[in-house]
């Protein structure tokens, strides 16, 4: 009997773009904008320069472009620079179910390979929607279970998305692309410490995550394998990871190419972690329905899922005075605090003076939770709150759904909207319609030379 990798290697080597449902290419050509989006906005941010370092230091050909640069690198080497951008302002989007940050690994790595690999835009789309499905799959078997044991499952499944990007755009057999699964298992990685003090190695896990896939993918070409059981054998991830018994293995593979689960992805409305979405919406109704005002609250109660509380709300004395601009994009009471004070939550409301500003600050000294076990977490990410008032009024308000989830989706124009407001941050307005345009056109296009060219800084 095959393996769980010999299955998705089998399924992968043979899908053809012919197979993808016309929804499945608009869904991925979708997430293609708003990422490259987010990715150009970020571009800018002190933590880019960093990374952009470190990879051009490593030397190599220049195969792919760098998002928002002026470079090119080494394919793997522009795969983890833009996977790094692709998730530094925490405005990609998320797999809901599987807490998968989907796109910011596999966009990465598709655009970083296929320009490598002189491929054309509907091996572009195909290898990228693979991947994709993949990804959003090695979540599905343990939802939320990854969070629990410590692992970031972007990283850790990104891994084999990006090796199975990687691998079918260069054309490997199914071997080669079991072999390439096997070998990224050692790579996969993403530990959620990060969230005890703020720091930003998280922005990296993607980037690791489409580097790993692309050297994978090279290794198995040239002939190193990997244990066909990475994912589904005794000492395999989910074991390693999760321990037995806590995974469901058939969501891997049960209707492989029929039930498309990337459908399900969400995009993200706040360049924050999404736990915080529905309760930024729920204080913006709250607005809008009472007026609420900062000098009006006495305290707001916050009812989120008790899984949910070691990312968000703990520890609270930290998240209600957030040490850094990282440390706030995981506060729930920081963002609370900004939307009751500013009225917004935008990508400048993360800077280091924004997070230091006392008026803010004070809102979210008053920013509580309580523990509530009945919401459907992971499957959304819903807000209740209460806001009891100085002159003893209660306001309450709940967002069972988060806006932006598959079952509430941002529009079309929204999605734009927001890719011109990140875009604008990093290239001008004519390679902004660009790259609009070569993003809804990409299934036609001969290689990615019109999807590249627009990338460059303007700068």
């Amino acid at each position: 009997m095959p393996s769980a990798s010999e299955t998705i290697a089998a399924f992968a080597a043979e899908l053809h773009f012919t197979a993808l449902p016309a929804a499945v290419v608009d869904k991925v050509k979708l997430h293609v904008l708003d990422l490259l989006g987010v990715a150009l906005a970020a571009a800018s941010m002190d933590f880019a320069a960093g990374v952009i370092g470190v990879a051009g230091g490593m030397g190599g050909p220049p195969e792919s472009t760098v998002i928002g640069g002026r470079t090119r690198l080494p394919a793997p080497s522009a795969a983890l620079v833009n996977g790094t951008l692709a998730h530094g302002l925490d405005y990609d989007d998320t797999h809901a179910e599987s807490v998968v940050h989907v796109s910011a690994a596999a966009v990465p790595a598709a655009l970083a390979a296929g320009e490598a690999a002189h491929g054309d835009g509907r091996n572009f789309l195909t290898a990228l929607t693979l991947g994709m499905e993949v990804s959003v799959r090695l979540g599905l078997v343990a939802p939320g279970a990854f969070h629990d044991h410590g692992f970031h499952p972007t990283g850790v499944c990104g891994a084999f998305g990006a090796a199975l990007i990687a691998g079918k755009l260069a054309g490997l057999s199914a071997r080669q692309l079991t072999d390439a699964l096997g070998i990224a298992g050692s790579q996969a990685s993403g530990l959620m410490e990060f969230l005890t003090d703020g720091t930003s190695v998280k922005r990296l896990h993607p980037g690791w995550a489409a580097h790993a896939g692309l050297i994978a993918s090279r290794l198995a070409a040239a002939g190193m394998t990997g244990p066909c059981g990475v994912l589904d054998g005794r000492f395999g991830m989910y074991r390693s990871h999760l321990g037995d018994g806590q995974w469901n293995l058939a969501a891997l593979t049960s209707e492989l190419g029929t039930r498309w689960h990337l459908l399900d992805i969400s995009l993200k409305p706040y360049p924050c972690c999404h736990m915080n979405h529905a309760f930024i919406d729920c204080v913006a109704a709250l607005q809008a329905q009472h007026g609420l005002t900062t000098d009006a609250i006495e305290q707001v109660e916050c009812f989120i899922h008790p899984r949910e509380v070691p990312v968000v709300c703990e520890p609270l004395a930290t998240k209600q005075l957030p040490q850094n601009d990282y440390d706030a994009k995981f506060s729930l009471p920081y963002a609370v605090a900004s939307q009751v004070v500013r009225g917004h939550v935008a990508v400048d409301d993360f800077t280091t003076v924004a997070i230091s500003e006392p008026a803010v600050l004070a809102v979210a000294r008053r920013v509580v939770y309580r523990e509530d076990d009945s919401n459907d977490y992971p499957r959304y990410f819903p807000g209740w709150m209460r806001v009891r008032l100085c002159d003893g009024r209660v306001l309450e308000h709940r967002e069972p759904i988060n806006r932006g989830h598959a079952e509430r989706p941002l529009s079309e124009n929204t999605v734009r909207d927001k890719f011109r407001r990140n875009a604008a941050l990093a290239i001008t307005a004519q390679a902004a319609d660009a790259l609009v345009e070569a993003v809804a056109s990409i299934e036609r296009a001969p290689d990615l030379s019109q999807l590249a060219a627009p990338l460059c800084s303007s700068g």
